[in-house]
């Protein structure tokens, strides 16, 4: 069973094209490095000097949906990848070249921890915001260590965005219609115990018929010897013509007329599942420069960005471009907003070495993006959180922010100042509403208090009043489950067995959670925790 990779996805492989003249891509040149695979069957993609990698393979019965099953003694993997070739080869126009490389899975040695339960369904969700939940807690089963988060692997960002609060998981429709699978791991972080993944295959359906907009055409070119690349396509191509309706062909006449020719390249796309029109042919176009003696100029067109999303949180995904290298973006992040909110990021792509007549150089492309609202929901998990905040968690985190100041502006305004010394902090009196018991699992939520008018049973989403010097105009609380009496010092919780922990959540404006840290008072040990 082949594995198709999403071109958007956020892979990053690295090219470096020949200078001319041009000499044929073989794999020893692409040079396949880095291929692993775990002891759960999880492939990790190797490094391709040249290329991009478009999807893998491998004949072993155990192989599907892009992993392997468990083995009873190391096992000697060879996987068959199918790599793009780049335009200044001899053989671009055979669009790809297959390339083997070997790796080693070793024994399956973990017991007991988290199980699977039952298979999650299909899941269905319409494009442009649609979505649908899934509680994962009836798929998965805690072994003697309770189930402590889940990851996602998701290489399909352009068709659906996927996300956890607590045990919900939400899909959400994004842009192209069709049919992909990506996967939930869960895990009770006992490194002597077993993950467990699930599958999940989501089909994203357009209401609309398929028209050329759907299409998303994306680079492609016309060599000098007047070989075609075919651009990235939402759908398939199954012919090329120089006119609307008229003879197919696989090239144009070789350019040596020492300036540039255009064509305009009609393509017939099928196309792909999730339309009113699926399996229906679609023509397409899209005008080319046919180069000559003197090189193109690498443009936004070129460099063919794709992949780029922001999340609920306001974090920018990366993306793919389909020629150069992403070096730089901004901004980097946007604040939490309650409705859809239309945002441009400008991204800085440096141009592939030669092949350009700016090669190497850097040029900067804007992309229009939609940030999603973050519904302002309570949780009813009760915890309390004293009434200092502070702007930064490190010292790493407030010098890279403000790299100019004084020692006295740093230890002032970062919690890492405090390690090691027996110094007072705000206590923990005030109760507050979140949506888990467990710190790490209140990511990407929202903060509420409850209203002593109403007996502490009315809650509303706590929003930071924005004075903070940190740049998203939030800062860090301490948490607690437990209600301090005054004079508390650091590592000594009066009401709390756990002496010596602590933890913050990072509030942005709108009341929205975006990081949780972890604080060793004891081992004088500061860990961000949401991202493990």
């Amino acid at each position: 069973m082949s594995t198709k990779i999403n071109l958007r996805s956020p892979f990053y492989p690295s090219y470096s094209e020949p200078t001319p003249p041009s000499v044929e891509l073989t794999c020893a040149l692409i040079n396949l490095t880095g291929l692993s695979i775990d002891q759960f069957g999880k492939v990790t993609l190797p490094y391709a000097s040249y290329g991009d990698i478009i999807s893998y393979t491998c004949s072993d019965a155990d192989f599907a949906d892009g992993k392997f099953d468990t083995v009873l003694t190391d096992t000697s993997r060879t996987i068959t990848f199918t790599i793009s070739i780049p335009s200044n080869f001899s053989n671009a126009a055979n669009d790809t070249i297959d390339c083997d490389a070997t790796a080693t899975q070793p024994e399956f040695v973990c017991t007991g921890g988290v199980t699977t339960s039952g298979t999650i369904p299909n899941q269905s969700v319409d494009t442009g915001g649609d979505t649908t939940t899934v509680d994962l807690s009836s798929y998965f089963t805690a072994g003697v260590d309770p189930i402590q988060g889940y990851s996602i692997i998701n290489n399909y960002t352009n068709y659906f965005n996927a996300e956890i609060t607590g045990n919900t998981l939400t899909i959400t429709g994004t842009n192209l219609a069709g049919t992909k699978i990506f996967y939930v791991e869960a895990t009770d972080n006992n490194p002597l115990t077993c993950d467990a993944t699930q599958s999940i295959q989501v089909t994203t359906t357009s209401v609309n018929t398929y028209t050329c907009t759907d299409s998303y055409l994306s680079g492609g070119l016309i060599n000098q010897d007047g070989s075609i690349v075919n651009p990235t396509v939402n759908g398939t191509i199954t012919a090329i013509k120089t006119s609307s309706g008229g003879t197919p062909i696989t090239s144009v006449p070789a350019n040596n007329t020492g300036s540039f020719v255009q064509y305009t390249l009609y393509f017939d796309i099928t196309v792909p599942t999730g339309y009113t029109n699926t399996g229906s042919t679609v023509e397409c176009s899209k005008v080319y420069y046919q180069v000559s003696s003197s090189l193109p100029t690498f443009s936004c067109s070129v460099a063919a960005l794709t992949g780029q999303a922001i999340t609920l949180s306001g974090i920018i995904s990366v993306g793919t471009a389909n020629r150069g290298t992403i070096k730089s973006f901004s901004p980097l992040s946007f604040p939490i907003v309650s409705s859809n909110t239309i945002r441009t990021v400008t991204f800085t792509i440096t141009a592939p070495s030669s092949g350009y007549n700016n090669s190497g150089q850097d040029i900067t492309c804007d992309v229009t993006m939609i940030q999603p609202a973050a519904v302002s929901t309570c949780g009813t998990a009760e915890w309390y959180y004293s009434g200092g905040e502070y702007p930064f968690m490190t010292y790493e985190q407030v010098q890279a922010a403000y790299p100019n100041e004084s020692q006295l502006f740093y230890d002032n305004n970062c919690i890492e100042y405090f390690l090691g010394k027996n110094a007072q902090l705000g206590t923990t009196i005030k109760k507050i509403a979140l949506h888990s018991s467990n710190a790490k699992d209140n990511i990407n939520t929202f903060i509420c208090y409850y209203d002593r008018v109403t007996s502490y049973t009315a809650k509303a989403v706590i929003k930071y009043d924005g004075k903070s010097i940190n740049p998203s105009g939030g800062g860090y609380l301490r948490i607690n489950k437990f209600y301090e009496s005054s004079g508390t010092l650091t590592g000594q919780s009066s009401a709390s067995t756990s002496s010596g922990n602590a933890y913050f959540v990072k509030r942005e404006t709108s009341g929205f959670i975006s990081e949780v840290w972890f604080v060793d008072w004891d081992n004088e040990v500061i860990t961000r925790i949401d991202n493990l």
